[in-house]
């Protein structure tokens, strides 16, 4: 990961268990214990498992954080439908966490290349909601590598909760990589906080798998390893 990030022309030093990354923009700090606490938002807390298995997909992580990526305003840009291959494609490649099952997907392009993207579940019926609204859920976002697009978030989410005629919109964000910041810039609001996950790594493919409470599994062929939990955020436009 230090060689790929090299390549940008930044600095890196590992000290104090924790590997520095610097810009001419920012720094940030990544630890690689996941039990400690993310709250700075110059730091990240990355597992070696995802280190290993998933490098690439890391490092524009990390040069977003440090502001080295090409900038694209929401306002030049275009929201359409894609396709759910096109949308699978998409996450696959550039989404941490890759595709997973979605109702609706969309697409922010720009030139008529498609930089952004979004998935959304089917409506739901909840009781903090009035008769005949729904809520539905963004399952993914993200834009494509070294693209930062300002407004983009919201532009999409305004989008689908104006033709969905939403109660809301859900989502769940990874506190492992982000606080919520850039969602509540673009109009979601904290809920609640979920408990961290406990996952068993496998020593030697370093996949890992999630652990169910009271669990019993091979230490001698796994570790385990605890995520940071996720925040619940609501977005509804119209709540001041």
């Amino acid at each position: 990961m230090i060689k790929d990030l090299k390549e940008f022309s930044v600095g890196c030093i590992y000290e104090n268990e924790s590997l520095i990354v610097s810009s001419k923009e920012n720094t940030i700090s990544i630890y690689f214990d996941s039990s400690i606490a993310n709250e700075n938002k110059n730091s990240i807390t990355v597992p070696v498992d995802f280190v290993i298995r998933q490098h690439n997909k890391l490092v524009p992580i990390i040069l977003s954080k440090l502001n080295l990526n090409k900038t694209i305003f929401a306002r030049n840009c275009n929201v359409e439908k894609i396709e759910k291959n096109t949308a699978a494609n998409f996450f696959n490649k550039f989404h941490f966490h890759g595709a997973t099952t979605s109702a609706y997907n969309y697409g922010l392009f720009y030139k008529d290349e498609l930089i952004g993207a979004a998935s959304f579940s089917k409506g739901r019926n909840m009781n903090r909601l009035p008769k005949g609204k729904q809520s539905f859920e963004l399952i993914r976002f993200c834009c494509k590598n070294g693209i930062t697009v300002t407004g983009g978030l919201s532009k999409l989410m305004k989008h689908f909760y104006l033709e969905k005629k939403a109660g809301d919109i859900m989502t769940y964000v990874d506190k492992q990589f982000s606080n919520g910041g850039s969602f509540i810039k673009a109009g979601f609001k904290i809920h609640s906080e979920t408990p961290p996950l406990n996952f068993i790594v496998n020593k030697k493919t370093f996949e890992r798998a999630p652990l169910k409470e009271n669990e019993k599994f091979d230490a001698d062929l796994f570790y385990k390893v605890q995520n940071s939990g996720n925040i619940k955020m609501i977005y509804h436009p119209n709540e001041k």
